[in-house]
């Protein structure tokens, strides 16, 4: 993660099949280079993992705060879709985005994984924000074996939800939202495997009433910083 990260943008999706190529294309050369240009954004990363049908993509845009996703030059963008994007929408299935809140990271700042685990975690009926627990949750996961960075996001759904233009051109995706999400990076995919299980322990059994919900593995695909 970025030091400067105060939030970020996570979306999951997948990819109708026949257009997955010219779609890499786009998001590489075009999509990734226009959101990062946006000021307040610090960076852009796509992550691929082709045995999810579902949702074989993950990008995660690292901001300064919760405000640059719903700044006037954020919304300018989203409002006025690019030929090319809107060629690309229709290539989206199983839409899942959240804007994130970035509560706590622990690990190497500016240090990045060639793999990440995405952890959707459901908030129970006694959650609430406690810098503390938060920063014990990630801090114990950084110290497993093999892990570089450990961040906790709380979506805010309210800035998640703003109606644009971009958004209803993925009308058809079936788009759904989170609660919150652990990103965590590592080197190697098959130690991030071992740990799996007592990650999910980690965060299940502490204080931040928070639930692990959905598990998936990642590899780096594509990474632009500012």
């Amino acid at each position: 993660m970025d030091k400067n990260t105060g939030a970020f943008l996570a979306i999951w999706h997948g990819l109708i099949n026949e257009e997955k190529a010219e779609w890499e294309r786009w998001h590489t050369y075009e999509h990734i280079q226009e959101r990062v240009a946006i000021p307040g954004f610090l960076g852009g990363r796509r992550y691929m993992n082709n045995n999810y049908k579902k949702q074989s993509c993950f990008t995660i845009y690292e901001g300064k705060n919760l405000a640059i996703f719903q700044s006037a030059p954020y919304l300018e963008r989203l409002n006025n879709p690019t030929p090319w994007t809107k060629t690309n929408a229709k290539s989206f299935i199983n839409f899942t985005r959240g804007a994130c809140k970035c509560v706590s990271i622990s690990g190497q700042k500016n240090g990045y994984g060639g793999s990440i685990i995405t952890i959707r975690v459901l908030k129970d009926k006694d959650f609430k924000h406690d810098l503390k627990y938060f920063d014990q949750l990630t801090s114990k996961i950084y110290k497993l074996n093999g892990i570089i960075s450990s961040a906790l996001g709380i979506c805010h759904t309210e800035t998640t939800s703003t109606e644009t233009k971009e958004r209803k051109l993925r009308k058809s995706t079936k788009e759904t939202s989170l609660e919150g999400v652990l990103l965590i990076e590592g080197y190697d995919e098959l130690i991030l495997r071992e740990n799996k299980t007592k990650i999910e322990d980690i965060i299940n059994s502490s204080s931040t009433n928070l639930k692990s919900q959905k598990t998936q593995f990642y590899r780096l695909s594509y990474i632009q910083k500012k």
